[in-house]
């Protein structure tokens, strides 16, 4: 009897032990990108503000996954000057440009301090055609805490990335990872209203601002940029029906603010939280 007791209790310890060990990798992970890039080291220079959206889906083994991140740039407040100007958009731009990053099949390996890297080349877009530069390795970092297990990615460039990049890591935010067997991308029947800048203060006549990473899973969206109450003086908007639109501070130095609005084929609508925006 003691030794058939022994053996349950050894096989019970094992069976428990494998369930630890087996417990489900997320399906999906997904956030946003919030940096800068360094001032002196990339062309044209910087600093430019990057921002966007990102996911990186494991594939079934877990041992590859696949990334996007889509990235809006544009030149920083104080690095405006008459050499940069972009002459082509006037003197109000900033040298704005969109950045589709992929990596397929990268390839997965355990941080021992916790979490995960994934690496392999890079395809890089710029304004929806390839990207100038040479070919390009691309190193994504995923880690945590004890709280969040998964709160905080980076992403490092190699090769001929770096030009523009820079070589430094560039940082963002994960949020709550799906689980598998739990739906991937939006929630269906919702949307969501994602806008770059949420604030701003600067000195020139006209702001850009980006709704084009807001998400939904009932098909194609519908844009309204509108002018938010509460401001100290109204916005002029134009295009505000796409996902770019321009705000103009035709009425003067004051703070403006500006909200979009999103609504998905079913009518489901969500709006973005209000962008403040400060005209001096």
């Amino acid at each position: 009897m003691k030794k058939k007791t022994c053996f349950c209790a050894v096989l019970m310890l094992a069976v428990a032990s494998a369930v630890l060990a087996q417990a489900p990798t997320p399906a999906q992970f997904s956030g946003v990108i919030n940096d800068y890039s360094p001032a002196t080291t990339v062309m044209p220079m910087g600093p430019w503000e990057m921002r966007g959206t990102w996911t990186l889906t494991p594939n079934a083994d877990s041992s590859k996954a696949d990334f996007a991140a889509t990235l809006t740039m544009e030149l920083s407040d104080y690095t405006r000057n008459s050499s940069n100007i972009d002459t082509t958009s006037g003197t109000t731009s900033r040298m704005q440009h969109t950045h589709h990053i992929n990596i397929e099949g990268g390839t997965v390996t355990q941080i021992p301090t916790g979490g995960f890297e994934l690496s392999g080349p890079a395809s890089v877009t710029k304004d929806g055609s390839p990207a100038p530069f040479a070919a390009s390795t691309l190193s994504v970092e995923i880690t945590g805490g004890t709280s969040v297990g998964y709160s905080n990615i980076t992403l490092q460039f190699a090769g001929g990335a770096i030009v523009h990049f820079g070589p430094q890591l560039i940082h963002g935010v994960v949020s709550s990872p799906v689980t598998a067997g739990s739906p991937v991308g939006p929630t269906p029947g919702t949307t969501t209203a994602f806008v770059t800048p949420l604030s701003l203060t600067t000195s020139q006549s006209s702001v850009v601002l980006d709704g084009s990473g807001s998400t939904s899973a009932s098909g194609s969206l519908r844009y309204l940029f509108e002018v938010a109450s509460g401001g100290l003086q109204p916005a002029i908007l134009q295009s505000p029906t796409n996902p770019k639109a321009t705000v103009d501070f035709v009425n003067g130095p004051g703070t403006y603010l500006v909200q979009l609005v999103v609504t998905d084929a079913s009518g489901n609508t969500s709006t973005s939280p209000v962008i403040t925006l400060n005209y001096q």
